[in-house]
């Protein structure tokens, strides 16, 4: 007998056609998942952006290398006010932190954000100025504000509660030494500082998700938040190996200075020339580091979104 169907009758006497032969399901299509890029190629591409916008972005270099030096010798010669008695004077001291922090806020629209769409548009092999990227940043200051200013409530706020709930606590109990009062608000900065480093790791595609990808101050924060946690232990490692990459070439390369602070040291006296000497030194290393810790954002950024318009291939297994 061979395999081909019949016609059957059916209980009425009728002939009834063979059952029509059922299609297999469509294969489900899986949306493309994106990727982190395995470790070490990581390292490579942040590596590759950092020292490919070291020479565009020159000029602005120059200038982050003159704040950095100018602030340091402003440091210098205020950082250790003293009063007329000779006691070191806290709130000249205070004063000028305070000033050095108000200075760093036109630099971090002018200088430090842009960054983010200069080297976005060189990891998506596009041309672009960095006056051009300053211009988009400052039409978007509105919102970077209002997001700057929630993330930094997250980021502040919860520790700054710990800390102060911690203090009124100790105070209450009136049987407590002070010097076991000021162990406890110490140790109560420890899960204040776990806070702080946890909330700046989840709001850290916040800002590219406005700049890059225009998204709102609440939708930023939100979708960075999901983001690094989706991605949590992957992200977690190689911003862990990252890190420990930059401070050991920060580390090395600081090793001059370091060599001067040990002849001050050994001096037991403070010689200015010396400390304009390590100045010196230490402004060019941290201008010099500054675009490869930028690219470590870029290109964690760009392996979980894409620019618009483009789609995510994955390898082939």
């Amino acid at each position: 007998m061979d395999s081909i169907d019949r016609p059957t009758f059916s209980s009425t006497g009728d002939f009834s056609a063979p059952p029509a032969p059922v299609a297999p399901p469509p294969p489900t299509v899986r949306p493309a998942v994106p990727l982190l890029p395995p470790v070490g190629d990581f390292l490579r591409q942040v590596l590759a952006l950092g020292h490919r916008s070291i020479l565009p972005a020159l000029p602005v270099l120059v200038l982050l290398y003159f704040y950095r030096f100018g602030m340091g010798l402003y440091m210098i010669f205020s950082g250790e006010a003293t009063s007329p008695m000779g006691y070191p004077d806290y709130q000249l001291r205070a004063v000028t932190w305070i000033v050095a922090a108000a200075a760093t806020m036109p630099l971090l629209v002018l200088v430090y954000t842009p960054f983010l769409p200069f080297q976005d548009s060189i990891l998506r092999g596009e041309r672009r100025s960095f006056v051009d990227a300053a211009k988009h940043v400052l039409e978007l200051l509105w919102p970077y504000g209002i997001s700057a200013f929630l993330q930094l409530l997250l980021i502040a706020l919860p520790a700054f509660a710990i800390v102060m709930a911690t203090g009124l606590a100790t105070t209450a109990l009136g049987g407590i030494p002070a010097e076991a009062r000021s162990i406890l608000v110490l140790l109560a900065m420890i899960p204040a500082g776990v806070w702080v480093a946890s909330a700046m790791f989840l709001l850290a595609f916040a800002t590219p998700l406005l700049v890059l990808d225009g998204r709102g101050p609440m939708e930023s924060i939100r979708g960075s938040i999901a983001l690094v946690w989706g991605h949590f232990g992957g992200l977690f490692w190689r911003l862990f190996a990252s890190i420990a990459v930059l401070t050991f070439a920060i580390v090395f390369a600081s090793l001059p200075s370091a060599m001067l602070t040990v002849m001050t040291s050994v001096a037991n006296q403070k010689m200015v020339g010396v400390e304009i000497a390590r100045l010196v030194w230490d402004s060019a290393v941290g201008t010099l580091a500054f675009p490869f810790s930028v690219a470590v954002l870029v290109v964690l950024y760009r392996s979980l979104v894409p620019p618009r318009g483009e789609t995510i291939t994955t390898p082939s297994p």
